[in-house]
């Protein structure tokens, strides 16, 4: 029965998996590809001079790594798209994993098998995390490829698969985050609203926080705080703490939503 839920969902969601890997890789190839025929860096700088301070404090935030060959690869990673997409494939996900088969009235129909309710929710985090790891290794691709296509060679698949680690546990804490709403929950609107404004307003906090030093308390208790493409990438900074602080995250909410999911009435 669970091979068979998981036959099911991979139906149901793989064009959505298959199509948000394929924009992740092909944004990732197209950063190398503007880097290495366009003075980026040289546009970028003048940019920069023109700007106000206050933005020129949010562009220095963004661009950790600086307008090196490197910096701006890295910032490919750390471009709203990247993060969005890996968002959005898990936050939904974690929605239509409970609350919206429970709009649709159809996760009675599936319980009614044998199969118990941990393994229902077992499948659904697999699949998630599977599909999840999927995309991160469609991005690291299109770096990758980019890189030897177009003769850069700042990062090596040490230095990325490292990384990758980083980027796949902290979309999936977005994804148990969800899920932990997701069981509380019987609509998927309702649902993805909080999941979608927990991302939002956690990547604000850290940018303001960058830029300001009276919201800089904040941002250790934000996703993003643990999630540095250009230190990683860039700096050789240590991934340990990220992927600990980010692992226990999934870890509790995971937990979290399978003792909700064992005590909630369905639908």
């Amino acid at each position: 029965m669970s091979r068979n839920l998981l036959r099911l969902l991979v139906r149901r969601h793989g064009l959505f998996v298959a199509t948000s890997a394929f924009l992740l890789g092909g944004f990732q190839f197209l950063i190398c590809a503007a880097v290495a025929s366009v003075d980026v860096a040289g546009a970028l700088e003048t940019l920069m001079q023109s700007l106000p301070p206050i933005f020129q404090a949010l562009a220095s935030s963004q661009f950790f790594g600086g307008f090196s060959k490197s910096g701006l690869l890295a910032f490919g990673w750390a471009h709203p798209i990247a993060q969005a997409l890996g968002a959005a494939l898990a936050i939904t996900l974690a929605t239509q994993a409970v609350a919206g088969e429970a709009e649709a009235g159809t996760i009675e129909l599936t319980l009614a098998q044998p199969l118990s309710r941990s393994t229902y929710l077992a499948a659904q985090a697999v699949f998630a995390l599977m599909a999840l790891a999927f995309i991160t290794l469609a991005g690291l691709a299109g770096t990758f490829i980019g890189q030897r296509v177009y003769a850069l060679s700042p990062f090596g698949p040490g230095p990325l698969l490292r990384f990758g680690l980083d980027y796949l546990l902290f979309q999936s804490a977005w994804f148990g985050l969800t899920l932990l709403f997701s069981t509380w929950g019987r609509e998927a609107g309702r649902v993805a609203l909080p999941g979608f404004l927990l991302a939002l307003v956690s990547y604000l906090v850290h940018v303001i926080g960058s830029m300001w030093e009276a919201w800089k308390p904040l941002v250790p208790w934000t996703l993003h705080a643990y999630y540095s493409p250009q230190e990683i990438l860039v700096h050789g900074a240590a991934v340990t703490k990220p992927l600990t602080v980010l692992f226990g995250v999934l870890a509790v909410s995971l937990a979290g939503a399978w003792w909700r999911f064992r005590q909630r009435d369905l639908p």
